[in-house]
């Protein structure tokens, strides 16, 4: 239990932290779902897009986070200090490929055949969110720094600053209040825009102390073959988020197909089952830093990674419950569109199947990143979601005539497969005792 206690002490800043950063999303679709189906399907189509882009240098920074975790574990602070430079350096470098994508969404989604009538509105709201990219990804560099020294407070202090600031913005932007433009669904993008660049001063504000004691100034940063030792760690863990999560995109936009409805049914119930997810994964990134410490110091590390495996599996459990059995009540929370609620309802019992899975391997994954294992969790990802469970959900729903729940049984066996080869593939990194990314300059 005392292990459990220490996971539970560094996980649940972080579980509200991700918590208020899924309210930032489920505050838009709250004010944007009462101007109608229209503006809350293109904004899901928009957010898919802009997510599914910026998730890869999302993911790249968590990727980096053992080198945080580990330095301080072994009292190598200056190490971290300079990885933080780099950190800095390598996300904004990030953000301008990632920036032209988001110009990109309207040409893109009509290659990808969605509704024409939602595209302009999803092509908006993804070209406002472009110039909040580069904000965003240092953010996501200075959190990955506290999170090493297993500081999660700040972050979540932030971000639950960041939602009273998003409530403000969208009011004023969705409908043209306090004397702005009334932009509808693409005043969310520009909210968040606003919401996101003012994110990482605020952390550097709130935590100054940490990183005033950890910074190692500028020299080095530039290394080019720094720079590129840090992509090749933090690179595999982007590539597998991002495919993880465009692999949802991929239903959203295989629900677009079947119909705006459709879509926007799928964006609630999603939203839904993600605002839960954010427990564990606020469980992994403690893992992370749990097991990045523990490894770093020449600690045995392996009880932390299954108690907190265990952890994640018992709190989805409870989650699993709740959706099977009051599907609709929760749904109309969100909405009260007839055929919305419709469809959403017998979506929530099937991500009540899946709660288990999710839970496990999203925590197994955050073990196996403190680990200093990035790479091969990628390849499962492309086994359990593109091989298996996409071409699955595609098949039932399109050539089965299971429509979207079809596509949802898909995601169901993805998640899976996933958890269970990510438990082998733990099983092989605790017996081999991880890998040391600790880089002493």
């Amino acid at each position: 239990m005392s292990e459990l206690r220490v996971l539970l002490r560094m996980a649940w800043p972080v579980i509200l932290g991700h918590v208020a950063w899924m309210m930032l999303n489920v505050v838009d679709l709250v004010m944007v779902g009462r101007l109608g189906e229209t503006a809350l399907a293109g904004l899901a189509l928009g957010n898919i897009w802009s997510f599914g882009v910026f998730v890869f240098g999302m993911g790249t920074m968590m990727g980096i986070e053992p080198l945080f975790s580990q330095a301080f574990g072994a009292g190598e602070r200056r190490a971290a200090g300079q990885a933080l430079a780099r950190a800095v350096v390598l996300g904004l470098l990030l953000s301008v490929p990632l920036t032209a994508l988001h110009l990109l969404a309207g040409p893109a989604l009509r290659l990808l055949g969605q509704p024409e009538e939602i595209i302009p509105i999803a092509a908006a709201y993804s070209a406002a969110l472009a110039w909040s990219v580069p904000g965003g990804m240092v953010f996501n560099a200075l959190r990955g720094f506290l999170y090493g020294q297993a500081l999660m407070r700040p972050a979540m202090v932030v971000v639950v600053g960041a939602n009273l600031l998003n409530v403000a913005a969208n009011h004023a932007l969705i409908d043209g209040n306090w004397g702005a433009p009334a932009l509808g669904a693409v005043g969310c993008g520009w909210a968040t825009t606003l919401v996101r660049v003012t994110m990482a001063p605020a952390l550097i504000a709130v935590a100054w102390p940490a990183f005033r004691d950890g910074w190692a100034g500028w020299a080095g940063a530039f290394d080019r073959r720094a720079l590129w030792r840090m992509m090749a760690l933090g690179g595999p863990v982007g590539f597998q988020i991002a495919s993880e999560v465009e692999a949802f995109n991929a239903v959203g936009l295989m629900m677009g197909w079947l119909g705006p409805t459709e879509l926007a049914a799928h964006t609630v119930a999603i939203n839904i089952a993600s605002l839960v997810f954010m427990v564990p994964l606020g469980l992994s990134a403690a893992a992370a830093t749990r097991v990045g410490n523990l490894l770093g110091a020449g600690q045995p590390w392996a009880r932390s990674a299954w108690v907190a495996v265990a952890a994640g599996c018992g709190m989805m459990s409870v989650s699993a419950v709740c959706f099977y059995t009051l599907p609709e009540p929760i749904v109309r929370l969100y909405t009260d569109d007839a055929a919305v609620v419709a469809i959403a309802a017998t979506l929530l019992p099937l991500a009540a199947v899946f709660q288990v899975f999710d839970g496990a391997q999203v925590v197994e994954f955050g073990v196996l990143r403190g680990a200093g294992d990035t790479r091969m969790p990628a390849m499962v990802n492309l086994v359990g979601y593109w091989a298996l469970g996409l071409p699955i959900g595609y098949g039932l729903a399109f050539h089965g005539d299971a429509g979207p729940q079809g596509v949802w049984w898909g995601l169901v066996i993805g998640l899976a497969v996933v958890a269970l080869l990510l438990c082998l593939r733990l099983t092989r990194v605790i017996a081999a005792g991880g890998f040391l990314v600790l880089e002493r300059e």
